[in-house]
């Protein structure tokens, strides 16, 4: 009995270490095929992780080292007749020991995207990577200096906001670099790495009070005619070239770009002749983003051309201002300051005084003639056209393409009176003027009309306060003004470059500076004009 338990014993010990054996076998092998796949995933990490920091090596061998450095942003949205507005500004700081020699910068696009505006640049927007290239005064960044006076107001179907975009540009050494969003920069050629997607939906955010700057909001209430008929309709710029040419009810260049004229007026040059000066027009041009200046004579009033002032010195001004302009490649318009009477009083003194201008001008391609400012009293079909086809006909003899203003009744609001009695000359276009604080919906109404019914306005003459020149500033008026005149491309001139002691006078009325103005020698009014001419 005793060996037959022995043997049962045995048999169960026997037993249980085999048992404990296989187990150890199988747990070991397990073991090391968890090492296997430990060390297999590690050298696969190892090998990524190579080929990760190969490429960023790589893309780091491509870089080149650079002190210029650019800002594109967003400084203002809005929303207005069922789409989206942003305006952008771009900056480019040179702190490279040369100058910057020419540039190019590049905006990727998605569809739908649509330039409304720009200023101090072309904009070649036929491909959906947009092409800015600049114009003469700013087309060279001298070492340490800094340029920024380039801007757009871009307008899109649903909210979103640029962000990929490039800067081409050549140092006065020959070399060729592009600096990327990211600010890393490339030797012109190398293909540069995808930093950022082309443009991100995001949510809409107005910057700011906009009853302190332009172009905050948009009413929604006023109908655009937004019809692109120029030749070239995929480029819009604030930087004309050659002569002007009316399209439909577009202002057009001599390439054929649709274009908008943003500029000052001067008070009467009887009274206010020293603002007529190169130094002030450069200033308006260099700082404002001017590409126009008009110069307005008044004919009857106090010491007007017609009503005893120096005939002689009121034409050397005018003709030291289309000297200027042209010197800096800006549009002047000669002004006959009509003011609150019918323009035929005076056909006669206007036909003698404008083939003088027309014989003396008619080899500049930038003199714009203004026929009648501000009739009163004077019924378009019976007084003003028959007026304006004589005065042209004179014009005509001399300029056969110059630019040609006429002006409506009641100080320049019956536009819309033009309406199936235009007159038979190609280049001509009829005058709106607004003064933000009188003039509201009704005016911009008349305006639409004539736009809808084929007839091209120009506004010669506005500012933000009352129809006198004087009173409060209406900024909510003043936004609903300047979003109207953006989105219909009209061309606007603000009222007037003068010290005098009322509201619609630019310069502070302190201030004796005939020109290179700070923000604090402008009035409330100045600076107003000076965001929405430069469009900052």
């Amino acid at each position: 009995m005793m060996n037959k338990k022995k043997l049962c014993i045995i048999i169960v010990i026997a037993i249980i270490v085999t048992g404990l054996a296989v187990t150890f076998a199988v747990l070991s092998k397990s073991g090391k095929h968890k090492e296997n796949v430990n060390e297999e995933t590690t050298v696969n990490n190892e090998k990524q992780t190579d080929s990760v920091t190969e490429a960023a090596k790589a893309d780091e061998r491509k870089q080149v080292q650079t002190s210029v450095t650019m800002q594109f942003k967003q400084s203002n949205s809005w929303e207005g007749n069922g789409r989206f507005y942003a305006q952008y500004d771009l900056i480019i700081d040179n702190k490279e020991d040369v100058k910057i020699s020419d540039w190019t910068f590049k905006i990727n696009t998605t569809n739908g995207t649509t330039l409304e505006q720009s200023w101090n640049c072309t904009v070649d927007t036929s491909d959906l990577q947009w092409s800015v290239v600049p114009v003469d005064y700013n087309k060279i960044i001298e070492s340490q200096a800094q340029m920024n006076n380039v801007g757009f107001i871009i307008s899109f179907a649903s909210k979103e906001e640029l962000k990929k975009y490039t800067l081409d540009f050549k140092l006065e050494s020959g070399m060729e670099i592009v600096l990327a969003d990211d600010g890393k920069a490339y030797k012109a050629g190398e293909e540069i790495a995808d930093s950022s997607e082309e443009s991100t939906v995001v949510e809409n955010t107005a910057s700011g009070d906009d009853t302190a700057q332009p172009g905050g909001s948009d009413s929604g209430n006023d109908s655009g005619n937004n019809s692109d008929t120029g030749s070239n309709a995929g480029i819009v710029t604030t930087v004309p070239t050659g002569r002007l040419q009316v399209s439909g009810t577009k202002l057009t260049d001599e390439s054929g770009n649709i274009i908008q004229l943003r500029g000052v007026s001067t008070h009467g040059i009887s009274w206010f002749p020293d603002y007529v000066n190169y130094d002030a027009f450069a200033t308006l041009r260099d700082d404002w983003g001017a590409n126009v200046v008009r110069i307005a004579m008044y004919p009857e009033e106090y010491n007007g051309y017609l009503s005893g002032g120096d005939k002689a010195a009121l034409k050397q001004i005018i003709d030291n201002g289309v000297n200027y302009a042209t010197e800096l490649g800006m549009y002047v318009i000669i002004d006959w300051h009509v003011l609150n009477y019918a323009p035929s009083r005076h056909t006669q003194e206007a036909c003698d005084f404008f083939a003088e201008m027309a014989s003396k001008y008619s080899g500049h391609d930038n003199v714009i003639y203004e026929i009648c400012n501000e009739p009163v009293g004077a019924d378009w079909n019976s007084d003003i056209k028959p007026y304006a086809e004589t005065v042209i006909g004179t014009i005509r003899q001399f300029d056969d393409h110059a630019l040609i203003l006429v002006g409506t009744n009641t100080w320049s609001q019956d536009v819309d009176s033009v309406v199936g009695n235009t007159l038979d000359d190609g280049n001509v276009m009829y005058v709106a003027h607004f003064y933000a604080g009188t003039h509201k919906e009704n005016i911009r109404n008349k305006i639409s009309t004539a736009l809808n019914a084929g007839v091209p306005v120009f506004i010669s003459e506005c500012s933000i306060c009352d129809a006198s020149g004087n009173g409060g500033i209406d900024y909510a008026s003043a936004n609903e003004w300047l979003d109207f005149m953006n989105s219909n491309q009209l061309s606007f001139i603000a009222w007037s470059l003068s010290n005098k002691a009322e509201t619609s006078a630019l310069i502070s009325s302190g201030c004796s500076a005939k020109s290179g103005w700070s923000d604090g020698d402008l009035s409330e009014t100045g600076r107003w004009f000076k965001s929405a001419i430069s469009g900052r």
